[in-house]
């Protein structure tokens, strides 16, 4: 019933568009997805040396294609953690997103003093690197202190030079980070590894040797020197295959009896780019975990695969809220979506219970800000609920959105879209991922109705086409706060920030984010917040949709004990996030053939 759905939703709101006010004529190809296409069979993945069973080996999928094979850095400019990398990076602190459970690792315990100025870790005695070589304070306060002086010349590297005024060993297992201003949220947003964020300690008599924003980690194939169980194994274009070590003297963690070798012995990761062939893999059981997937393929896993679950089990809305919440991305530059009326009118004009409804089956939940609803962030929830009522930015109100353009100088043209005295028109063209291939021709369908030129489309190098600010329209998802308030994501809006893809600017905003910054006060934080997000509702950079759901099929046929809401939710987040190892250290075997 849901894909029948899905498949007429042009055809239901073309008809609804048709009896009110007269449809405007298509605009052409990108406005729908096709049909979904029975994907050809995926082989299981050949291992390198056959030596290493199925039911021993930990296969996930991902849409993504992976980069070069040399890159396991997550600091290169051309690096990320997502490919396998954060697996041998351990850090920390583990923590989960939703419930704000944290796990110490590398870190045994941790406190600030008094004003937030200082904040002093202490290791765990032990840890070693897999030359041999000890993992000690001077470690973690080399990482700290190269961050701080490269800055934005490496990856990730800003928010360490905004803070960080000095980290200082005090003894092998002390590191103490003094800050150039009170810095009482650090631990929880930068330092723990969760989602997609995380402090990835690296060893200092390897990098110091090494230009960070070129150096690879490869080392002529033997992978980054670690901490860690893993070692890789073999990379290519197709897959990333890391092997666990042999025995538990190769691991500090086990040497020491802190935690057991995991019973995970090979991780693969695969790139298999269509929903379908991926739906296909796990239910003949030759992948143990999808990367997000439509609510419809979900249904069909669980309908053919009894062993398959997911974050809520077997049933609906089958994923776990993100912190990744999905908006359509405005080009503040653009023409017509430079200005707030205009972005204020494709606000009114979207339904995001239709959305929902159309999209995931009833599967799914409102968005209205750009951070997601955790619990870490229920004070600054609460904080915002009066502008909240004040602004209704969820209100689906198309009378206010023609009201708005009309005041604005708009018109509608022959054919029914919106259009500027010299007859140009608003376009709204939207580009996305393959994620969205269920919310993107719903969303387009939604403002076609409403008079906004819109089309959309998956170009492959959508991340560099969004950032470059070369576009009218995305489909995207938030970076940002998790936990404590919503400085991290205010930040994505201020001038010239990295993350800033709206192309937003506003002084006054700029100037409310920077007082945040350093402020440790509780009562002036929300205080602040509240300024700084009445500036953002009034002008509307982008406008934000629904919460992004990990909906990721986990296969129990050779593994169990995945996170979920049925069982223990212990962890949330899928492969590429940087709580995944943590995952896989619990994840226990069946013995299935």
């Amino acid at each position: 019933m849901y894909r029948l759905r899905v498949a007429l939703v042009c055809f239901v709101m073309a008809a609804l568009w048709l009896s009110a006010c007269g449809a405007p004529a298509d605009s052409g190809a990108g406005s729908a997805a096709p049909a979904p296409q029975e994907a050809a069979a995926q082989p299981a993945p050949v291992t390198t040396d056959g030596a290493i069973p199925r039911n021993r080996s930990l296969i996930v999928a991902s849409m993504s294609p992976y980069g070069a094979p040399e890159m396991w850095s997550p600091y290169n400019l051309g690096g990320t953690h997502q490919q396998g990398v954060a697996f041998f990076h351990e850090p920390l602190v583990f923590a989960d997103m939703l419930d704000g459970h944290q796990y110490p690792w590398l870190a045994e315990r941790w406190e600030y003093n008094d004003d937030a100025t200082e904040l002093t870790y202490h290791l765990r005695d032990g840890v070693f690197w897999s030359d041999g070589a000890p993992c000690t304070a001077e470690d973690v306060a080399y990482t700290l202190n190269t961050l701080r002086d490269l800055g934005n010349e490496v990856r990730l590297g800003g928010i360490y030079q905004t803070y960080i005024k000095e980290a200082e060993a005090i003894d092998e297992l002390t590191v103490k980070i003094t800050f150039n201003v009170p810095a009482p949220r650090f631990h929880d947003e930068v330092v723990v590894a969760k989602g997609d964020s995380a402090t990835f300690i690296v060893p200092k008599h390897v990098w110091e040797n090494e230009n960070w924003a070129e150096y690879t980690a490869y080392n002529d194939g033997a992978g980054p020197v670690t901490t860690s169980p893993w070692r890789l194994s073999f990379a290519d274009d197709t897959r990333r295959i890391l092997d666990r070590v042999k025995s538990c003297e190769e691991w500090w963690a086990c040497a020491t009896g802190f935690h057991e070798l995991p019973q995970v012995e090979r991780l693969v990761q695969l790139y298999i780019p269509d929903q379908q062939g991926q739906a296909t893999a796990m239910i003949r059981n030759e992948i143990d975990q999808t990367h997000d997937l439509r609510v419809d393929l979900i249904q069909k896993i669980l309908e053919e695969n009894p062993a398959a679950t997911t974050w809520t089990g077997r049933e609906g809305p089958y994923g776990m809220v993100s912190w990744w919440p999905t908006a359509l991305y405005l080009n503040n530059n653009d023409k017509h979506l430079g200005k707030p009326e205009v972005r204020w009118a494709i606000n009114r004009y979207i339904d995001r219970d239709k959305l929902i409804d159309f999209a995931y089956d009833g599967n799914g939940q409102k968005s209205v800000w750009p951070f997601p609803p955790f619990k870490g962030l229920q004070a600054s929830i609460d904080n915002l609920a009066e502008l909240e009522a004040q602004y209704e930015p969820g209100k689906y109100d198309p009378a206010d959105g023609d009201a708005r353009l009309t005041a604005a100088g708009y018109s509608k043209d022959g054919e029914g879209y919106w259009a500027d005295a010299d007859g140009d028109r608003i376009k709204c063209y939207i580009a996305s991922l393959p994620h969205f291939s269920d919310l993107g021709p719903v969303l387009t369908e939604m403002l076609k109705q409403h008079g906004i030129d819109t089309t959309y489309s998956e170009p492959p190098d959508v991340g560099a086409v969004l950032s470059s600010g070369d576009y009218t329209c995305g489909l995207f998802g938030h970076n940002g706060s998790m936990s404590g308030n919503i400085y991290r994501t205010l930040r994505l809006y201020t001038t010239g920030d990295p993350g800033n893809w709206f192309q937003y600017s506003n002084s006054e905003f700029d100037a409310i984010v920077d007082e945040l910054a350093v402020t440790a006060d509780e009562g002036m934080v929300r205080e602040l917040e509240r300024q700084a997000m009445d500036i953002w509702l009034r002008d509307l950079p982008d406008v934000n949709l629904v919460q992004f759901y990990n909906r990721t099929g986990n296969n129990g046929y050779y593994w169990t004990n995945w996170p979920s809401t049925v069982t223990d939710p212990y962890m949330n987040g899928i492969q590429m996030h940087t709580g995944f190892p943590y995952t896989a250290l619990q994840l226990e075997p069946t013995d299935a053939p």
